[in-house]
């Protein structure tokens, strides 16, 4: 079994490419689904917190895994990381385990890769504004995401945290080798910006932003919010909005914004379309942006076991991470 942390993921991905393998995966899922049941949840109320436990078959590739995640939120305060877990990559013909990969690490890079694919499809100017609002380890992924496939101009972090949001800003200017702005209020964030991604780990229903606070052109890649129930933007924004969501059954059920925007009738469930429709062959009107639109990623084992068998590929040809046995001794 090969184990790899966080340092062996960064080695193994190259974010423009990594994009490409999930966009040609999704056109794949029209040809043969992936084989995904019903992530369990197991909550921990003492400490507010739940595991979620998501195994995956993917026919084409013949890729099988199951990632478990948990969501620790009171770590935040001990200076530990929120998300804890790991992907476990087995070989369908002989039921081994092939590799240990660190979830959070995955996680995060899954997460930003599939924003990546949706705004490269949406937002076709060459150089645009962004805004994050977090400064978590999503908020770093999808600053370096964006960075990956587009030229960024004003880059701005509000988080709750200013410390947090400082730091983040500094060290992403060096490794981006280009200006990132930390500020004290979101609406300073939100001016003048194209692309908006929301990180947080917001748990209430009542929402962070508005749609007044936004270009009536801006594109939202929401990927936050830390309950059901929670939403980082205004659902009646949706009402005004192209919304695609990288899996539909799963976004009704999970996403606060989409399941309260259905209730209260603001969109159908025909209004909502999977990230498939950006990534077809021949390109359909669909594809062509217009005024507001928002992408709500909720998670999707398919995409872990893409991205888990990208980098586990990659571990074996460049003899990365550590080789462990002990199951075998």
């Amino acid at each position: 079994m090969l184990l790899l942390n966080r340092e062996d993921i960064g080695r193994c991905v190259e974010l423009p490419s990594l994009v490409r393998v999930l966009e040609k995966a999704h056109q794949g899922f029209s040809l043969a689904a992936p084989v995904v049941p019903p992530r369990s949840i197991i909550t921990h109320s003492r400490q507010k917190a739940f595991s979620l436990f998501m195994p995956a078959f993917l026919p084409v590739s013949q890729t099988l895994g199951i990632k478990v995640s948990s969501f620790h939120p009171g770590n935040a305060v001990l200076g530990r990381s929120a998300v804890n877990g790991a992907v476990l990559l087995i070989d369908v013909d002989s039921g081994r385990l092939l590799a240990m990969l660190d979830s959070a690490a995955l996680t995060a890079i899954r997460t930003s890769a599939l924003s990546a694919l949706v705004t490269d499809k949406l937002c076709l100017q060459a150089r645009l504004n962004l805004a994050v609002i977090g400064a978590g380890a999503q908020a770093a992924a999808h600053i370096q995401a964006m960075a990956a496939i587009r030229e960024l101009g004003q880059v701005r972090i509000f988080s709750r945290s200013m410390a947090r949001s400082v730091a983040l800003a500094e060290r992403l200017s060096i490794e981006l080798a280009q200006p990132v702005e930390a500020v004290e209020r979101m609406e300073d964030a939100l001016a003048d910006a194209d692309i908006v991604c929301t990180t947080t780990s917001y748990d209430s229903p009542l929402p962070l932003i508005g749609v007044h606070q936004l270009k009536p052109d801006a594109h939202i890649n929401a990927v936050g919010g830390s309950t059901q129930q929670a939403c980082e933007v205004d659902p009646k924004l949706l009402g005004s909005a192209q919304i695609h969501v990288d899996h539909l059954d799963a976004a009704c059920r999970e996403s606060g914004e989409i399941a309260q925007a259905l209730a209260w009738s603001v969109i159908n469930r025909k209004d909502i379309r999977e990230i498939s429709t950006l990534v077809v062959e021949q390109p359909s009107p669909v594809t062509r942006k217009q005024g507001l639109s928002y992408f709500r990623s909720v998670g999707h084992a398919s995409q872990d076991m893409v991205v888990a068998a990208c980098v586990y590929g990659a571990a074996v040809e460049g003899h990365i991470g550590q080789q462990c046995d002990y199951l075998n001794a």
